[in-house]
Protein backbone atom coordinates (compact mmCIF):
# COMPACT_ATOMS: atom_id res chain seq x y z
CA UNK A 1 0.00 0.00 0.00
CA UNK A 2 2.89 2.35 0.80
CA UNK A 3 4.38 1.98 -2.69
CA UNK A 4 0.96 2.48 -4.29
CA UNK A 5 0.13 5.67 -2.38
CA UNK A 6 3.65 6.96 -3.00
CA UNK A 7 2.77 7.07 -6.71
CA UNK A 8 0.23 9.86 -6.12
CA UNK A 9 2.31 12.78 -7.48
CA UNK A 10 3.45 10.65 -10.45
CA UNK A 11 -0.14 9.81 -11.41
CA UNK A 12 -1.13 13.47 -11.14
CA UNK A 13 1.84 14.50 -13.31
CA UNK A 14 0.97 11.88 -15.95
CA UNK A 15 -2.57 13.27 -16.04
CA UNK A 16 -1.20 16.78 -16.60
CA UNK A 17 0.87 15.50 -19.51
CA UNK A 18 -2.26 13.89 -20.89
CA UNK A 19 -4.21 17.15 -20.62
CA UNK A 20 -1.50 19.16 -22.34
CA UNK A 21 -0.84 16.71 -25.18
CA UNK A 22 -4.55 16.10 -25.82
CA UNK A 23 -5.21 19.82 -26.18
CA UNK A 24 -2.26 20.31 -28.53
CA UNK A 25 -3.24 17.30 -30.65
CA UNK A 26 -6.92 18.27 -30.94
CA UNK A 27 -6.09 21.98 -31.19
CA UNK A 28 -8.92 22.66 -28.78
CA UNK A 29 -9.57 22.94 -25.07
CA UNK A 30 -10.79 19.79 -23.36
CA UNK A 31 -14.47 20.14 -24.16
CA UNK A 32 -15.72 18.31 -21.08
CA UNK A 33 -13.34 19.88 -18.59
CA UNK A 34 -12.70 23.33 -20.06
CA UNK A 35 -15.74 24.49 -22.07
CA UNK A 36 -14.04 27.66 -23.30
CA UNK A 37 -16.36 29.70 -25.55
CA UNK A 38 -15.41 29.93 -29.21
CA UNK A 39 -15.73 33.72 -28.98
CA UNK A 40 -12.88 34.08 -26.47
CA UNK A 41 -10.36 36.62 -27.81
CA UNK A 42 -6.97 35.09 -28.66
CA UNK A 43 -8.45 31.67 -27.99
CA UNK A 44 -5.70 29.77 -29.83
CA UNK A 45 -3.03 31.62 -27.88
CA UNK A 46 -4.65 30.74 -24.54
CA UNK A 47 -5.00 27.15 -25.70
CA UNK A 48 -1.28 26.90 -26.41
CA UNK A 49 -0.31 28.71 -23.21
CA UNK A 50 -2.49 26.51 -20.98
CA UNK A 51 -1.26 23.33 -22.70
CA UNK A 52 2.38 24.34 -22.27
CA UNK A 53 1.78 25.23 -18.62
CA UNK A 54 0.30 21.78 -18.02
CA UNK A 55 3.39 20.19 -19.55
CA UNK A 56 5.79 22.49 -17.66
CA UNK A 57 4.05 21.68 -14.37
CA UNK A 58 4.26 17.94 -15.10
CA UNK A 59 7.94 18.06 -16.04
CA UNK A 60 8.66 20.19 -12.98
CA UNK A 61 6.92 17.71 -10.68
CA UNK A 62 8.90 14.84 -12.15
CA UNK A 63 12.37 16.31 -12.60
CA UNK A 64 12.93 19.72 -11.00
CA UNK A 65 14.35 20.39 -7.54
CA UNK A 66 11.42 22.46 -6.30
CA UNK A 67 8.70 20.07 -7.35
CA UNK A 68 6.17 21.75 -5.06
CA UNK A 69 6.25 24.92 -7.17
CA UNK A 70 5.32 22.90 -10.25
CA UNK A 71 2.41 21.25 -8.42
CA UNK A 72 1.26 24.65 -7.14
CA UNK A 73 1.42 25.97 -10.72
CA UNK A 74 -0.92 23.20 -11.84
CA UNK A 75 -3.29 23.88 -8.95
CA UNK A 76 -3.31 27.59 -9.73
CA UNK A 77 -4.08 26.94 -13.40
CA UNK A 78 -7.11 24.81 -12.52
CA UNK A 79 -8.34 27.47 -10.07
CA UNK A 80 -8.03 30.12 -12.79
CA UNK A 81 -10.30 28.02 -15.00
CA UNK A 82 -12.64 27.57 -12.03
CA UNK A 83 -12.94 31.29 -11.22
CA UNK A 84 -13.08 32.73 -14.72
CA UNK A 85 -14.79 29.95 -16.67
CA UNK A 86 -16.69 27.41 -14.59
CA UNK A 87 -18.12 29.58 -11.83
CA UNK A 88 -19.66 32.25 -14.12
CA UNK A 89 -21.19 29.52 -16.33
CA UNK A 90 -22.68 27.74 -13.32
CA UNK A 91 -24.11 30.94 -11.84
CA UNK A 92 -25.72 31.66 -15.19
CA UNK A 93 -27.32 28.20 -15.47
CA UNK A 94 -27.66 26.77 -11.96
CA UNK A 95 -30.13 24.02 -12.92
CA UNK A 96 -28.02 22.51 -15.70
CA UNK A 97 -26.27 19.35 -14.42
CA UNK A 98 -23.77 19.62 -17.28
CA UNK A 99 -22.36 22.75 -15.60
CA UNK A 100 -21.93 21.17 -12.17
CA UNK A 101 -19.70 18.23 -13.14
CA UNK A 102 -16.86 20.10 -14.92
CA UNK A 103 -16.86 22.82 -12.25
CA UNK A 104 -16.30 20.41 -9.39
CA UNK A 105 -13.94 18.23 -11.41
CA UNK A 106 -11.82 21.33 -11.94
CA UNK A 107 -12.10 22.17 -8.25
CA UNK A 108 -10.87 18.69 -7.31
CA UNK A 109 -7.97 18.93 -9.73
CA UNK A 110 -6.98 22.39 -8.48
CA UNK A 111 -7.21 21.25 -4.87
CA UNK A 112 -5.12 18.23 -5.78
CA UNK A 113 -2.33 20.43 -7.10
CA UNK A 114 -1.94 22.22 -3.76
CA UNK A 115 -2.41 19.04 -1.70
CA UNK A 116 0.41 17.43 -3.66
CA UNK A 117 2.52 20.60 -3.42
CA UNK A 118 2.29 20.48 0.39
CA UNK A 119 3.24 16.81 0.36
CA UNK A 120 6.21 17.43 -1.93
CA UNK A 121 7.55 20.31 0.15
CA UNK A 122 7.36 18.08 3.23
CA UNK A 123 9.12 15.28 1.36
CA UNK A 124 11.93 17.53 0.10
CA UNK A 125 14.27 20.01 1.75
CA UNK A 126 11.44 22.40 2.55
CA UNK A 127 11.28 26.14 2.01
CA UNK A 128 10.30 28.55 4.83
CA UNK A 129 8.88 31.03 2.34
CA UNK A 130 6.54 28.51 0.73
CA UNK A 131 5.86 26.08 3.55
CA UNK A 132 3.02 27.86 5.33
CA UNK A 133 1.17 29.21 2.24
CA UNK A 134 1.18 25.79 0.57
CA UNK A 135 -0.07 24.03 3.69
CA UNK A 136 -2.86 26.59 4.07
CA UNK A 137 -3.86 26.05 0.44
CA UNK A 138 -3.62 22.28 0.92
CA UNK A 139 -5.96 22.42 3.92
CA UNK A 140 -8.42 24.52 1.93
CA UNK A 141 -8.01 22.06 -0.92
CA UNK A 142 -8.87 19.16 1.37
CA UNK A 143 -12.19 20.79 2.30
CA UNK A 144 -12.95 21.78 -1.30
CA UNK A 145 -12.18 18.22 -2.35
CA UNK A 146 -14.68 17.00 0.26
CA UNK A 147 -17.34 19.43 -0.98
CA UNK A 148 -16.79 18.10 -4.50
CA UNK A 149 -17.28 14.53 -3.29
CA UNK A 150 -20.62 15.51 -1.73
CA UNK A 151 -21.73 17.18 -4.97
CA UNK A 152 -20.82 14.12 -7.02
CA UNK A 153 -22.66 11.88 -4.55
CA UNK A 154 -25.79 14.01 -5.02
CA UNK A 155 -25.40 13.95 -8.82
CA UNK A 156 -24.97 10.16 -8.72
CA UNK A 157 -28.17 9.84 -6.68
CA UNK A 158 -30.15 12.15 -8.96
CA UNK A 159 -28.89 10.60 -12.21
CA UNK A 160 -28.34 7.04 -10.99
CA UNK A 161 -29.91 5.42 -14.04
CA UNK A 162 -27.52 7.24 -16.36
CA UNK A 163 -24.51 6.45 -14.16
CA UNK A 164 -25.29 2.75 -14.47
CA UNK A 165 -25.09 2.97 -18.27
CA UNK A 166 -21.45 4.05 -17.97
CA UNK A 167 -20.45 0.82 -16.23
CA UNK A 168 -18.96 -2.03 -18.31
CA UNK A 169 -21.63 -4.38 -19.64
CA UNK A 170 -19.76 -7.41 -18.29
CA UNK A 171 -19.84 -6.07 -14.71
CA UNK A 172 -22.76 -7.62 -12.75
CA UNK A 173 -24.83 -5.73 -10.20
CA UNK A 174 -24.85 -2.23 -11.70
CA UNK A 175 -27.39 -0.98 -9.16
CA UNK A 176 -25.35 -2.34 -6.25
CA UNK A 177 -22.10 -0.78 -7.46
CA UNK A 178 -23.77 2.54 -8.15
CA UNK A 179 -24.80 2.76 -4.51
CA UNK A 180 -21.37 1.62 -3.35
CA UNK A 181 -19.89 4.57 -5.22
CA UNK A 182 -22.38 6.98 -3.64
CA UNK A 183 -21.56 5.64 -0.18
CA UNK A 184 -17.83 5.88 -0.94
CA UNK A 185 -18.18 9.53 -1.93
CA UNK A 186 -20.17 10.46 1.17
CA UNK A 187 -18.05 8.51 3.66
CA UNK A 188 -14.84 9.86 2.11
CA UNK A 189 -16.22 13.40 2.29
CA UNK A 190 -16.96 12.98 6.00
CA UNK A 191 -13.42 11.73 6.54
CA UNK A 192 -11.92 14.63 4.56
CA UNK A 193 -13.98 17.11 6.58
CA UNK A 194 -13.27 15.62 10.01
CA UNK A 195 -9.91 13.92 9.54
CA UNK A 196 -11.30 10.68 11.02
CA UNK A 197 -9.72 7.59 9.44
CA UNK A 198 -8.39 9.83 6.67
CA UNK A 199 -5.50 7.57 5.56
CA UNK A 200 -7.94 4.65 5.21
CA UNK A 201 -10.68 6.65 3.49
CA UNK A 202 -8.36 8.44 1.05
CA UNK A 203 -6.48 5.23 0.28
CA UNK A 204 -9.69 3.35 -0.53
CA UNK A 205 -10.95 6.31 -2.57
CA UNK A 206 -7.74 6.27 -4.59
CA UNK A 207 -8.08 2.54 -5.20
CA UNK A 208 -11.67 3.06 -6.37
CA UNK A 209 -10.60 5.68 -8.90
CA UNK A 210 -7.68 3.49 -10.01
CA UNK A 211 -10.11 0.65 -10.67
CA UNK A 212 -12.27 3.04 -12.67
CA UNK A 213 -9.25 3.94 -14.77
CA UNK A 214 -8.40 0.29 -15.40
CA UNK A 215 -11.83 -1.25 -16.02
CA UNK A 216 -13.83 1.67 -17.40
CA UNK A 217 -11.93 4.75 -18.61
CA UNK A 218 -8.91 3.11 -20.23
CA UNK A 219 -10.93 0.57 -22.27
CA UNK A 220 -13.30 3.33 -23.40
CA UNK A 221 -10.44 5.66 -24.35
CA UNK A 222 -8.44 3.02 -26.23
CA UNK A 223 -11.65 1.77 -27.84
CA UNK A 224 -12.34 5.29 -29.14
CA UNK A 225 -8.85 6.76 -29.64
CA UNK A 226 -10.15 9.88 -31.40
CA UNK A 227 -12.78 10.68 -28.73
CA UNK A 228 -11.23 13.54 -26.77
CA UNK A 229 -13.86 13.37 -24.02
CA UNK A 230 -12.91 9.78 -23.20
CA UNK A 231 -9.24 10.70 -22.76
CA UNK A 232 -10.20 13.74 -20.72
CA UNK A 233 -12.27 11.56 -18.38
CA UNK A 234 -9.43 9.05 -18.08
CA UNK A 235 -6.84 11.67 -17.13
CA UNK A 236 -9.25 13.37 -14.73
CA UNK A 237 -9.85 10.09 -12.89
CA UNK A 238 -6.10 9.45 -12.85
CA UNK A 239 -5.40 12.87 -11.34
CA UNK A 240 -8.08 12.42 -8.66
CA UNK A 241 -6.62 9.00 -7.90
CA UNK A 242 -3.17 10.56 -7.49
CA UNK A 243 -4.59 13.22 -5.18
CA UNK A 244 -6.36 10.68 -2.97
CA UNK A 245 -3.21 8.55 -2.72
CA UNK A 246 -1.20 11.62 -1.76
CA UNK A 247 -3.65 12.51 1.02
CA UNK A 248 -3.33 8.94 2.28
CA UNK A 249 0.47 9.09 2.26
CA UNK A 250 0.65 12.57 3.77
CA UNK A 251 -1.75 11.97 6.65
CA UNK A 252 -0.04 8.67 7.47
CA UNK A 253 3.28 10.55 7.72
CA UNK A 254 1.73 13.25 9.89
CA UNK A 255 0.20 10.62 12.16
CA UNK A 256 3.53 8.81 12.51
CA UNK A 257 5.33 12.07 13.30
CA UNK A 258 2.65 12.93 15.86
CA UNK A 259 3.11 9.58 17.56
CA UNK A 260 6.86 10.08 17.56
CA UNK A 261 6.51 13.56 19.12
CA UNK A 262 4.17 12.22 21.81
CA UNK A 263 6.63 9.42 22.61
CA UNK A 264 9.48 11.91 22.81
CA UNK A 265 7.52 14.19 25.14
CA UNK A 266 6.57 11.27 27.37
CA UNK A 267 10.20 10.15 27.42
CA UNK A 268 11.37 13.59 28.53
CA UNK A 269 8.60 13.81 31.11
CA UNK A 270 9.52 10.39 32.44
Amino acid sequence: MKKLTGMGPLLYAVALIGFGITQLMTRDFLTGLFPVPATLPLRTLWLIVSSILFLIAAVGMLFLGRKWLAAALAGSLFFVFFLFLHLPKLLGDMYNPLEWSPLFEGLMLGSGGFIIAAYLIDSGMGDPGWNKPLHVMALMGQYLFAVSLVVFAVLHIKYNDYIQTLMPAWLPGHVFWSYVVIAAFLLSAISFFTGLKLPLASGLLGIMFMLWVLIMHAPRAFGKPTAETEWSSLFTALAVCGTAFTVCRQTAVWHRRGVQREAAVEGVAG
